[in-house]
């Protein structure tokens, strides 16, 4: 049997024609909110998009994106391990709207839940009240581990990042978020056991909502082990970092252990203030307020290098109980001569100072009741008022190279 060759032409043609089979999908990168009838456009309820993008993401296992737009949600989002994220923006989210926004139209459930392996990125939540609150829902719940927060505004809330103090919420991790005007808190995290992270967090309580100094925390931490803060700053709150054992309407309780570094306060009624048995080391920043930069009671231990401490009308720092409060390198200021208090004003518990340049319109240093003190190589200045008002009794001490001659009972 004789086979006859094939034209080439015809095998090229073979070689080119289409495959019977279908070439495979590649899976989908994301869900877009827009592909699952979400408009944007500040009118529509675009909580069934939202909640059908995520419930395709997750079981997609991919982010959820959001286009620029407004999004108004008549329901809540809850994510578990699945990401909500906004374009990448090319601007700090404090003075541009360079992100998408979500505005809650319910105002008694959090605008977003987030489980363990949640994340939140890119994305501005945004509040319209009708009338000022008195009180309302956190912008965001934390209630599982590992949950990410990066690059979000939230305006106007109730309470702006709270986790729920029923779960452990270890790893979790909150960086670049700006928060405007919260009424209640800013951030609150207990809860976490191990490592959990803040960095480059803004609370800033400025217009357009009219709000005097008497409410209002921008951290508030619990029961924390080795929480690290870098570089978070709160504006205009009553208290800028409140450290304490207990919080109201939280299951879990303890102190916190950590540290700060270039955390910062200004225009606040109280700058850190520690209660309970915590432990925290801080490292630079500077605390600006009205009242006490630092207040301390308690079983705490802290120990702060490098920071600089500046008070209106009352002592930069406070010491009511503690285990110790180690303060080296410090600045420690009371420039208001209208004023007149003291700059250091110590009512019990172990307080060393160390190499600090201490300087205000009242006494530099004041020692009452049960209190010690240990200061030495201290640069003080008090305007003709006394380096050192002495006034311990049974059970407190002072040990000091101040010259008896500066002191005063």
């Amino acid at each position: 049997m004789r086979l006859t060759p094939m034209p080439a032409a015809l095998a090229l043609a073979i070689l080119a024609a289409p495959s019977a089979r279908p070439a495979p999908t590649a899976p989908a990168a994301a869900v877009d909110v827009r592909q699952c009838g979400a408009r944007g456009d500040g009118k529509s309820d675009d909580a069934p998009a939202f909640l059908a993008a995520i419930a395709r993401a997750t079981a997609l296992k991919v982010p959820v994106t959001v286009p620029m737009g407004i999004y108004r949600l008549g329901k809540p989002l809850v994510l578990g391990s699945v990401a909500l994220c906004g374009p990448p923006g090319g601007a700090w989210n404090a003075d541009i709207d360079s992100m998408p926004v979500l505005e809650p139209s319910r105002h008694d459930r959090p605008c977003v839940t987030m489980g363990a392996g949640a994340g939140l990125k890119g994305i501005c939540i945004r509040y319209k009240w009708q009338a000022e609150p008195t009180s309302g829902p956190a912008a965001v719940l934390v209630t599982g581990i590992g949950a990410y927060i990066s690059g979000v505004k939230i305006m106007y809330p109730w309470d702006g990042i709270m986790t729920d103090g029923v779960n452990n919420v270890g790893r979790l991790h909150i960086e670049n978020v700006f928060m405007v005007s919260p009424r209640n808190v800013g951030v609150r995290v207990t809860g976490t056991w191990d490592v959990p992270s803040l960095r480059n967090v803004e609370v800033w309580n400025a217009g357009p909502v009219p709000r005097g100094l008497d409410k209002g925390i921008g951290f508030d931490l619990g029961k924390n082990d080795l929480i690290r803060l870098t570089d978070c700053f709160a504006f205009a709150m009553q208290t800028g970092f409140l450290l304490r054992d207990k919080i109201p309407g939280c299951k879990i309780e303890g102190g916190t252990w950590g540290t700060m570094a270039n955390c910062a306060t200004d225009y606040c009624g109280y700058g850190l203030v520690v209660e309970g048995e915590n432990t925290v080391s801080v490292s630079g920043g500077t605390f600006w307020d009205h009242a006490e930069g630092l207040v301390v009671k308690g079983a705490a231990r802290v120990r702060m290098a490098g920071a600089e401490f500046r008070s209106n009308g009352a002592p930069a720092i406070k010491v009511l109980s503690a285990d110790h409060v180690a303060l080296s390198g410090c600045s420690i200021l009371r420039p208001m001569k209208e004023y007149l208090a003291p700059a250091v004003l110590l009512e019990g518990g172990r307080t060393i100072l160390t190499g600090n340049r201490i300087d205000g319109w009242g006494a530099g240093i004041r020692v009452n009741g049960a209190a010690s003190l240990t200061a030495t190589g201290n640069d003080l200045e008090t305007h003709g008022s006394p380096l050192l008002e002495d006034r311990h009794t049974a059970g407190g001490s002072v040990r000091t190279d101040i010259p008896p001659q500066e002191a005063r009972p």
